[in-house]
């Protein structure tokens, strides 16, 4: 038994209609494909770090923009062995990301060290050497982030003398060697160290 269906002039001209204005299926899934890889896209961020072996470094997130609320994320903490330390997330998460340090050599410093992208005064691509980052009044903890895959970040991390909970205790101070792209807000340091007791917000 075969069935007939009875096609008048209106339902032709409703799919014309339809074709017209419905986008090709492949488009369509061209588009779902590419906004499937954007979601997943990750990175391999390497930190290359002398002198720090057993340094904790932490990565964190807390990304502000006209349309969003803050999300903060983190990730796990891992220790510098042999030089360096390795981490792969998702490539959205390094916008507006900062990074945490604790040194093996801290007192009670009552804040996290954080890692400055950017001292007041430099511009990206400005090389920064210890003796400049010290007499530096302001540095942003917030990167702007990349869209590479697989990116290797060198870090400057040294011992200094900071004021603790009681008196003067051994800290950190934590720059790149080299200024970054970076993101506001631009914080006040004390010697060129950057430090927080809450996550960055970044925007």
């Amino acid at each position: 038994m075969s069935l007939r269906t009875a096609i008048t002039p209106g339902a032709v001209a409703g799919t014309a209609l339809l074709a017209l204005v419905a986008p090709p299926a492949t488009a369509a899934t061209a588009d779902r494909a590419a906004d499937a890889r954007a979601a997943v896209a990750r990175t391999t961020l390497t930190f290359t770090v002398d002198d720090c072996d057993g340094c904790e470094i932490q990565l964190v997130n807390a990304l502000r923009t006209q349309h969003t609320d803050v999300k903060v994320w983190s990730s796990k903490r891992k220790k510098v062995r042999g030089g360096e330390v390795r981490f792969t997330i998702a490539t959205s998460k390094t916008w507006g990301m900062s990074v945490n340090v604790r040194a093996p050599w801290e007192g009670q410093t009552g804040y996290v060290t954080n890692v400055a992208w950017r001292y007041n005064g430099m511009l990206q691509g400005d090389p920064v050497t210890l003796e400049q980052a010290v007499t530096r009044k302001k540095a942003s903890a917030c990167w702007e982030g990349v869209r590479r895959r697989n990116v290797t970040v060198p870090l400057v991390v040294e011992q200094v003398e900071v004021d603790g909970v009681a008196g003067r205790v051994p800290g950190s101070i934590a720059f790149v060697p080299e200024t970054q792209l970076w993101l506001k807000p631009m914080r006040e340091v004390v010697d060129g160290v950057l430090g927080s007791q809450d996550v960055n917000i970044c925007h």
